[in-house]
Order: structure tokens, then C-alpha cells, then sequence
């Protein structure tokens, strides 16, 4: 090993990491400009502007959950760069694939807000989501595998491969729902928000349980409280 590798495999890693940014930043700006300010002209155009607002309404609905997920990978793909120690030729390959598929998110997405009453949109809108959700859990995993990455425990693995997992499970059980309603499969998609929430909700309330019933054992005494009156205590 020369001298000068450990510095060109840091140099490549800030690299990669920083064009992986640029492309998550770019994704999402381009699905801003999907959305369109409506120019209307008349009279009564207020009740034009709601009119037209509503036929947009499919496009923003696609903005928002399309910038949810982007989020969201961004975050894990954040996640796995503060672990990363280098990066090499099949990381490389691989984070390009996942990059190339966050980036045409916005197309599908844009497909979805104009026709999501066909068919077609949504099984190309869910598709393109299970994609991206298999391309991230296969970059996390080489990564790991290759000794990529500072030791990751067995519980931040598992944490990281459930949150990689249930987009894809959401998305991928959406598509026969599709071939029979398209609604049905698009409310579907809401789990992919309401899990983490009623997953977050029930870890609350087991804390709350654990903590009043370590309470009330406290009140009644600990198991190592010597006992009071009776022939042993001392007057």
C-alpha cells in the first residue's frame, strides 16, 4: 500500500457521498417543478382557482408522499455515510443504480398526479418504489458485507433492514391491489406513514406500562426490603 491510498480512498468516498447529495437534491427540486402555478383570467376567479387547485390535487398528493420517500432514503443513505470508511468499485456501480432510480422518481410521480386513475400509473409509480427500496437494502448490505463500513451491532442492522424493508413491502403488496382498484392501492400506500406512527405510539405506551409497574413494585417494596415487625425485627 502506497501512502497515498488511504487519502484517494477518502477523497473517493467524499466524493461519492457528495454527488449522492447533489443527485437527492436535484430529485427533489425536480419534483417541485411539477407542481404549476394555474393562470386564469375572468370573471369569478376564485371559484376557477379551486377548480383548478383540485385538478392539481393528484400532482401535490404525488409531491408529497414522493418527497416523504425521497426523505426518507435520504436519511438512511446519510445513516450508512456516517459509518462509511471507503468506498470501491461495486459500491460505486451499485449507489449509481440506486441514484439513477431517485432521480426518475419525479417522472413517475408526475405519471401518477396526471392519470392516477389508470392502472398503468400506479403499477409504474409502485414499481419504480420497490425498485429503489431493493436497490438501498442491496447498497446497505454490500456495504456491510464488504467491510465497507465501521461494525454495525446486530440491532442497528436490524433497525435499518426493517425501515428498508417496509416500503418495499408496502409498495409491492400495492401492485395486484392495483388491478383491481386503483384507490384501494393508493390508500395503501398510507401505511408506509402510519407504521412508523402507530409503531411509535405502541413503544410509548409499553414505556409508560414499564414505568408505572416499576413504580408500584417501588411503592410496595423491593424484593431486598427487609421485612417489617414480625419475630426477626428488633424493638
Amino acid at each position: 500500500m502506497t501512502p497515498t491510498e488511504p487519502e484517494e480512498h477518502g477523497r473517493g468516498r467524499d466524493r461519492a457521498l457528495a454527488f449522492s447529495d447533489g443527485v437527492f437534491a436535484i430529485a427533489i427540486t425536480l419534483l417541485v417543478l411539477n407542481l404549476r402555478a394555474p393562470h386564469l383570467s375572468g370573471h369569478d376567479l376564485d371559484r376557477q382557482l379551486r377548480h383548478a387547485l383540485g385538478r392539481e390535487g393528484g400532482v401535490l398528493v404525488g409531491f408529497v408522499l414522493s418527497f416523504y420517500v425521497i426523505a426518507r432514503y435520504w436519511l438512511l443513505h446519510h445513516r450508512m455515510s456516517l459509518r462509511l470508511r471507503r468506498v470501491d468499485a461495486r459500491f460505486m456501480v451499485m449507489n449509481l443504480v440506486f441514484l439513477a432510480f431517485i432521480v426518475f422518481l419525479p417522472f413517475p410521480a408526475e405519471i401518477l398526479g396526471l392519470y392516477g386513475q389508470t392502472v398503468t400509473a400506479v403499477v409504474l409509480y409502485a414499481s419504480t418504489m420497490v425498485v429503489i427500496g431493493v436497490t438501498s437494502l442491496v447498497l446497505w448490505e454490500y456495504a456491510i458485507r464488504a467491510r465497507l463500513m465501521a461494525p454495525v451491532g446486530d440491532e442497528e442492522r436490524h433497525e435499518f433492514r426493517r425501515r428498508a424493508i417496509v416500503p418495499i413491502v408496502v409498495f409491492g403488496s400495492s401492485l395486484p391491489l392495483a388491478f383491481a382498484s386503483t384507490t384501494v392501492a393508493k390508500l395503501w400506500w398510507t401505511l408506509l406513514v402510519a407504521a412508523p406512527l402507530l409503531r411509535s405510539t405502541m413503544r410509548r405506551r409499553r414505556a409508560r406500562r414499564s414505568s408505572s409497574t416499576a413504580a408500584r413494585a417501588g411503592s410496595r417494596g423491593g424484593p431486598d426490603e427487609p421485612p417489617r415487625g414480625g419475630a426477626g425485627s428488633t424493638r
